[in-house]
């Protein structure tokens, strides 16, 4: 049993691996996505260094597509055993993060999330999606603090969340609801983490300018 999770878990890697962003941008421009911009190897970092929305689309759809991929393969392989999928799942996230053939570099795993929970328990990007909202705008309008907010409030909420309902909404037989919960809490983990630079550099920004306001005064 325990050596078909590190299986899954390492299927899952592989296919998270898969550069999407990095072979647009290469493609699309000869640019290595590593180099541009933040680093950051996603849709967003494609679309803001080659100025392009719709290559930006085409790797936030190609990210997706991984953690599509990683639900299905691990559902074709282990349809009943929610914990194969939820491996996957984290290792798809992983390897899109930190792709071990881009020397460790990768995405923050938000468009690879989506699609994975997309045909896994889509309550989860609809409620993701209402906390960003609520983030972006109510906090600070600023994407981070919005995939923040999204990311620690459904780990959050699902934790509190009534079995019933775990199992009614997830579209993958789940005998124990908590798996469900820990796959969350992992994910939302993986994500956080990547995450963190940029909360920084914000934190970095607002007392510079709180710095500036008071030298003003």
């Amino acid at each position: 049993m325990t050596l078909i999770l590190v299986f899954m878990a390492a299927l899952g890697y592989l296919i998270g691996c898969i550069p999407t962003a990095w072979i647009a941008l290469r493609m699309s421009t000869g640019q290595n996505v590593t180099d541009e911009g933040t680093g950051n190897v996603g849709a967003m970092n494609v679309y803001e260094v080659s100025g392009k929305r719709t290559l930006g689309i085409l790797v936030f759809v190609g990210d997706a597509l991984k953690g599509m991929a990683a639900v299905l393969v691990a559902r074709a392989m282990h349809d009943d055993w929610f914990a194969a999928t939820a491996f996957c799942v984290v290792g798809c996230l992983l390897g899109h993060n930190y792709n071990l053939f881009l020397r460790g570099r990768g995405g923050r795993g938000l468009a690879t999330a989506t699609g994975a929970f997309a045909v896994l328990n889509p309550a989860v990007v609809v409620i993701w999606c209402v906390m960003y909202l609520t983030g972006y705008y109510v906090i600070r309008r600023n994407v981070h603090v919005g995939a923040v907010a999204g990311t620690i409030g459904v780990a959050v909420l699902f934790a509190s969340t009534p079995e019933s309902i775990l199992r009614d909404s997830t579209l993958q037989p789940l005998y124990q609801p908590g798996q469900m919960r820990m796959l969350l809490l992992a994910c939302s983990i993986v994500i956080f983490a990547r995450h963190i630079r940029p909360m920084q550099a914000l934190f970095r920004q607002l007392r510079e300018e709180e710095a500036s306001e008071s030298n003003s005064e």
